[in-house]
């Protein structure tokens, strides 16, 4: 959670696609090394599909290295480079196009859903943001990393926090719930 000029608050939760996305990434990756090799092995005199599985296995390794150090990792540029080198050097089936558009997916996928608390209301972000007004509420609470939002209308939310924001914006979990009682107690 941190404090941003727009936002009085800005709570930023956990992406649960992260998992999902990681290992159809990891599928992918050796879909294309697989694709590359093929074709390698009809046009072996084309230098630009080894240039291109050069290229794919460097940004491979480079992810397999971050996984080791427990960093997060990005298939983007793998898949991208896979589909800009079959298109150009490659023959066959239009799997580079599929390739390059979910490199492009995967950011959109990876975005974490922020919620920003003003002294209107709340905004749930997303590709269709969802805007509550404190009226609409009946109760908001943090505590232990999980955000709990209830509404008047008996909806119920609880929602997981991610911790690994930066530290330079943490606010206490009492400091935040006193910000939402004295909004919903207008």
């Amino acid at each position: 959670m941190r404090k941003k000029k727009v936002q009085d608050y800005l709570v930023v939760l956990k992406n649960p696609n992260t998992t999902i996305v990681e290992r159809t990434g990891w599928l992918l990756s050796a879909l294309a090394i697989l694709i590359i090799i093929i074709q390698l092995l009809s046009h072996s005199t084309s230098i630009g599909l080894y240039v291109t599985l050069f290229v794919v296995l460097v940004f491979l390794i480079s992810n397999l290295i971050e996984k080791r150090k427990k960093h997060s990792i990005r298939f983007s540029y793998l898949l991208i480079a896979s589909g800009i080198g079959l298109a150009f050097f490659g023959d066959g089936p239009n799997s580079n196009l599929l390739f390059v558009l979910l490199g492009i997916l995967e950011k959109f996928f990876l975005q974490k859903k922020e919620i920003g608390f003003t002294k209107e209301g709340i905004i749930i972000g997303g590709w269709f943001p969802k805007k509550s007004t404190w009226s609409e509420i009946d109760n908001i609470v943090l505590n232990g990393g999980i955000l709990t939002i209830d509404y008047k209308n008996n909806k119920l939310f609880q929602l997981e926090t991610d911790d690994e924001e930066d530290d330079e914006y943490d606010v206490e979990d009492e400091e935040f719930n006193n910000y939402c009682r004295t909004h919903l107690g207008k």
